[in-house]
């Protein structure tokens, strides 16, 4: 067990989401030494912990010269945990409708392959849910262009659209936005509310990531789930 003591967690209202790892300077949100939820999740379990955040200097290799140090990398000071074997940070999170503890990971029963537009299929608590790529011929346009839709669709066949992007149809393949690669990064119960949330990329640019936390416990009228946080990176 770590040793290190914590301050007392104290949630805002608003809810953040930060993701670990080497970032462009201006882009984290955390700030050094704050305390966050960090989202730890295997194949088998998953857990809200508390965990004072680092944020330190560091080269970027794309905007520094040597020995300059702009770019910033977020990492938690409980890494690496003894008792999370297996256990790999999704993200860091903060706000009213989350608080420490396990949490239900869903199992991802199906996925997308390779370059192929997202689709998955998701067990929570024995209840199916699918999330699906679909793409109408866009109008007004080339032969080729796409208007394209990811959707959640729940065990009762009611559907959310998560994203929107452009498409565009290549020989056999179906390409997103700009090479974009959206992707789920974590399904499970977060909000303990019975329902599935989800952290999922929306990004629609090869060279952009947008993970985006969508709660249950947030959903308005004709919603599954709310998007409550937006992270923004850019890799070059």
């Amino acid at each position: 067990m770590s040793s290190l003591s914590l301050p007392p967690l104290i949630l805002a209202a608003a809810i953040a989401l930060q993701p670990p790892g080497q970032f462009h300077g201006d882009e984290p949100v955390a700030r050094d030494g704050e305390t966050w939820l960090a989202l730890r999740a295997s194949a088998e379990s998953a857990s809200l912990t508390p965990t004072r955040l680092r944020v330190q200097a560091s080269e970027d290799p794309i905007l520094d010269a040597p020995g300059q140090t702009s770019g910033r990398r977020v990492s938690s000071a409980l890494e690496p945990d003894p008792d999370a074997e297996g256990a790999q940070v999704v993200a860091y999170l903060r706000g009213g409708a989350l608080a420490a503890g396990a949490v239900s990971p869903a199992r991802i029963l199906e996925r997308s392959q390779g370059v192929a537009p997202p689709g998955y299929r998701i067990d929570l608590a024995g209840r199916d849910h699918r999330i699906r790529t679909q793409c109408t011929p866009k109008r007004g346009s080339q032969a080729y262009a796409r208007d394209c839709a990811v959707v959640l669709v729940a065990p009762d066949e009611a559907e959310q659209v998560l994203m929107r992007v452009e498409g565009r149809r290549e020989a056999d393949l179906l390409l997103l936005g700009d090479d974009a690669s959206p992707e789920l990064l974590f399904a499970g119960d977060l909000d303990r509310d019975g329902r599935l949330d989800l952290i999922f990329d929306v990004s629609d640019h090869y060279n952009v990531t947008r993970p985006t936390l969508f709660l249950s416990s947030q959903a308005r009228d004709g919603e599954l789930l709310h998007a409550v946080s937006t992270y923004e990176s850019v890799g070059c």
